[in-house]
C-alpha cells in the first residue's frame, strides 16, 4: 500500500502550529515537547513510515520545524475521544435544580477521559 493510500486508513491524532518566533528544531523534538508520553523513537518510527506530515508533506524525524510550519501526525486507530462509551455509574446527587446539579464524587470516578483513563 502506497503512503498516499495508507494516509486514507490513518486519523489525525495531532496538530500543531509552529509559533511565529519557533527557531529551526528537528521534528521528533518538537513533538516530543507537545506529545505526553511521546517517545523520540515511536515518534521517529511514525516519521519513517509516513505518518508526520509538515504542511502537508510527510517528513523524516530530522527534518526541522520552522515558524509558520503546521505538523500533523496520524496514527492507525482513531483518537481516544472518538472512542468515548457512556457508562453507567453510581452518583450522589446532592441538589439539582434547572440550572445547578451537585454531585458528591467517590473516589475512583473518573470525572473526563484523559491519558491513561480513558473510560
Amino acid at each position: 500500500m502506497d503512503q498516499e493510500k495508507n494516509l486514507d486508513v490513518l486519523h489525525e491524532h495531532y496538530s500543531f502550529g509552529a509559533d511565529a518566533g519557533q527557531e529551526p528544531l528537528r521534528v521528533d523534538k518538537f513533538l516530543m515537547n507537545r506529545i505526553e508520553n511521546a517517545t523520540r523513537n515511536k515518534i521517529q518510527q511514525a516519521a519513517t513510515a509516513g505518518y508526520i506530515q509538515v504542511n502537508d508533506q510527510a517528513v523524516k524525524s530530522n527534518y526541522r520545524v520552522k515558524a509558520g510550519d503546521v505538523v500533523r501526525v496520524f496514527l492507525a486507530h482513531p483518537p481516544h475521544e472518538d472512542l468515548l462509551v457512556p457508562e453507567e455509574m453510581p452518583l450522589n446527587i446532592v441538589y439539582e435544580d434547572d440550572s445547578v446539579l451537585v454531585v458528591n464524587k467517590d473516589d475512583g470516578i473518573v470525572l473526563k477521559p484523559w491519558h491513561g483513563n480513558y473510560t
